[in-house]
């Protein structure tokens, strides 16, 4: 008798792992905008207009933002990836 067809599941899912998801998922954000939108969206600082110097300026400290709050996620969410797709992924080996 046949097996019915299975998914091929990691037997651990590794801080290697949860790093390329935190690198990916950055990398995707900043893709898509997301990092600046959601500064722009607190409205922490409003948008110069008519002023290219202070435009600059805004960009610059918005990518400041973005880059050291990623640079502190980073860790938390790859840690945080493998300790869920480890619990999530043994549940579907354990059927």
């Amino acid at each position: 008798m046949n097996e019915p067809p299975t998914l091929d599941i990691v037997d651990f899912v590794t801080r290697e792992h949860g790093n390329q998801f935190a690198d990916e998922w950055f990398r995707l954000s900043q893709i898509s905008a997301a990092l600046p939108e959601a500064i722009s969206a607190t409205g922490v600082m409003a948008w110069p207009d008519n002023n290219h110097d202070l435009q600059q300026d805004y960009h610059e400290i918005e990518h400041e933002i973005a880059q050291r709050v990623s640079d502190q996620l980073r860790s938390t969410i790859a840690e945080t990836f493998v300790r869920l797709a480890n619990e999530i992924l043994t549940r579907a080996r354990l059927g």
